[in-house]
């Protein structure tokens, strides 16, 4: 019981500290960005690590989710043909979802022209954006018990199983108060992606799918914005 007041305490005093900022922006800067400097010491990424420097971009997004349960969500980067991934490892599922400790790999290097569309080479908008869908991933395992945790692990992995998992998450997105930067996302990666850039068509199928087919078109998150209280209660600068 006192574990669980202190988590709550927690949650509130950070919901607290976010609020007492204007954190509602259709278009993000730098100066907005580093104004989120404050540490939550629940986001844990390395001082090697190439991301450290985004750590306000972490504690930004985090504003948009004062209810989510976790113990720790561990960020780290590297090559990967995924341009980011969550992760729980299956002592974890067990737990409850305040003492889960969450993975998120962003790749650094893919050998193909998914490069363009990794954290580092993404608009601020769109960084956000990537992590926001991150996070929303984060929420959804937090609902999981074990079993389910284990089928979402394969969902994730199949483009047919993982259709309604994609919709949720996006739509968590959405809801959370980043519809605006989900679109700038949605645009920026589907038009660097064109088949037409392509000059190595076999990795063309063989990336290209895999990193768009979780996307929510443009219009669609503009029709979901519209059904959600967010959007209407804040004013969006």
């Amino acid at each position: 019981m006192k574990k669980q007041g202190f988590y709550t305490l927690f949650l509130m005093l950070g919901f607290v500290i976010c609020n007492a900022q204007n954190i509602y922006f259709k278009n993000l800067t730098d100066s907005i960005i580093n104004k989120f400097n404050t540490d939550t010491n629940r986001i844990s990424i390395k001082e090697t690590d190439p991301l450290y420097k985004y750590k306000n971009y972490f504690n930004y997004v985090m504003c948009f989710y004062p209810k989510l349960e976790y113990q720790k969500i561990i960020i780290s980067s590297g090559p990967s043909h995924k341009v980011a991934n969550v992760k729980i490892k299956a002592l974890d599922a067990i737990a409850g979802s305040e003492d889960r400790v969450y993975s998120i790999k962003f790749s650094s290097k893919t050998h193909s022209l998914i490069d363009t569309v990794i954290f580092e080479h993404l608009t601020i908008d769109s960084r956000v954006a990537l992590i926001s869908i991150q996070i929303s991933m984060v929420q959804y395992y937090s609902t999981c018990v074990f079993f389910d945790v284990i089928d979402t692990y394969f969902k994730k992995n199949s483009i047919k199983r993982s259709k309604e998992l994609n919709k949720d998450v996006n739509l968590k997105t959405i809801e959370a108060g980043q519809g605006f930067q989900l679109m700038d996302y949605t645009n920026e990666v589907l038009d660097k992606l064109l088949e037409d850039n392509w000059k190595d068509k076999k990795a063309y199928k063989k990336h290209y799918r895999k990193n768009t087919h979780a996307l929510m078109s443009y219009d669609e998150i503009r029709t979901y914005m519209y059904d959600y209280p967010v959007y209407l209660q804040n004013i969006y600068k």
